[in-house]
């Protein structure tokens, strides 16, 4: 039987899925969300509650839903599992109240996913990985920045060793050729929608997923690609995000730059890996290896990882999620200079 089956305390979304609702997370002062972590993944490695800090933890990117991590952690198999987050109105989570999901920005996702991680580890849940795509790469970066900035760290206030950015958007810091061209407001605006439930909102349809996230660099839909049915049956997309987030993570629409991470942010005991695509057409691979080589102080880039081949567009964690398996587990040995190294180093003088 699967431990699904036999842990009480198990919450189930909508859709079916195991996991635990956190009631009321607070994004804004006044604006709350009921939302669910749903857990992927092999069940039977779950006896109790605190069996989940064996997952890994991933955040979605934006217009994605947390279901967008499933076809990964199937793909990790036996004794593997995964934590992912639905962020408000989509997936097994619900709407804000006291306020409208196009009222929130990415400061106040970055809000929640502390709140959530503390609820987390305040039910003894400690997550060792966090992984972010696309968006959630920003999210994650934007996260640290907020606890460095405080004097703690990911490590420090959630003991989480490891972090994996897949596709990940990039900071101000960084150069991006597609955001600094400033042909992105345009394209923006033209999916705005105002919702009269949810606010302004970006809305890719979903018959638009196939252009928008799976061609290649020549603009050819690849080989592997879902189709929009595909899409939705499986959950992976989200009725849309607030205009002024995407705004926002893009530096368009008024934002007079992109969210800020500062350089050498990943210096402390949680390691940094940054997973790059070779047919991503949003961010290339010269500017992902920049991404890490800023965060990290890094120049040699031991725990850059690009990952080659026709089929490697923005969404290859579910049309060929194996891929990213094996691209993480085969840099499993990577590391660089950070302060872990350093205390080990004091402990041999010591001895």
């Amino acid at each position: 039987m699967l431990c699904g089956g036999c842990w009480e305390t198990w919450d189930i979304g909508v859709d079916g899925t195991h996991g635990v609702m956190l009631e009321d997370v607070e994004f804004q002062p006044g604006v709350t969300v009921d939302v669910f972590v749903n857990v992927y993944g092999d069940l039977d490695v779950i006896d109790e509650r605190s069996d989940l800090g064996s997952c890994q933890l991933a955040v979605h990117g934006g217009v994605f839903a947390a279901a967008s991590w499933r076809p990964y952690a199937e793909a990790l198999g036996d004794g593997h599992c995964v934590l992912s987050a639905d962020m408000p109105v989509r997936g097994n989570s619900g709407v804000p109240v006291g306020g409208q999901l196009g009222d929130l920005d990415l400061h106040d996702y970055v809000e929640a996913l502390d709140e959530i991680l503390t609820r987390l580890n305040d039910m003894d849940v400690e997550p060792k990985t966090i992984l972010g795509h696309s968006m959630g790469g920003t999210l994650v970066q934007m996260l640290q920045q907020r606890l460095v900035n405080e004097g703690s760290s990911l490590e420090k206030r959630f003991d989480i060793d490891e972090a994996i950015l897949v596709a990940s958007d990039l900071p101000a810091e960084v150069p991006w050729a597609l955001g600094d061209s400033g042909n992105l407001t345009g394209l923006i605006d033209a999916y705005a929608v105002d919702d009269p439930v949810h606010g302004l909102l970006f809305e890719i349809p979903v018959e638009l997923w196939p252009a928008f996230y799976f061609t290649d660099l020549e603009g050819q839909v690849v080989p592997g690609a879902l189709t929009p049915e595909e899409i939705e049956a499986g959950g992976f997309n989200a009725l849309g995000e607030p205009l002024q987030a995407i705004h926002q993570l893009n530096g368009t629409g008024g934002f007079g730059s992109r969210p800020s991470a500062g350089a050498n942010l990943f210096l402390d005991d949680t390691r940094l890996r940054v997973i790059a695509y070779e047919q991503d057409v949003y961010v290339q691979l010269a500017e992902s290896e920049t991404l890490y080589q800023h965060l990290t102080g890094d120049e040699d880039s031991h725990c850059y990882v690009p990952v080659l081949g026709a089929d490697t567009v923005h969404t290859l964690q579910f049309s060929n999620p194996q891929a990213l398996v094996d691209a993480i587990a085969a840099s499993e040995g990577c590391d660089y200079p950070h302060d872990d190294d350093d205390e080990d180093e004091d402990e041999d003088d010591e001895d």
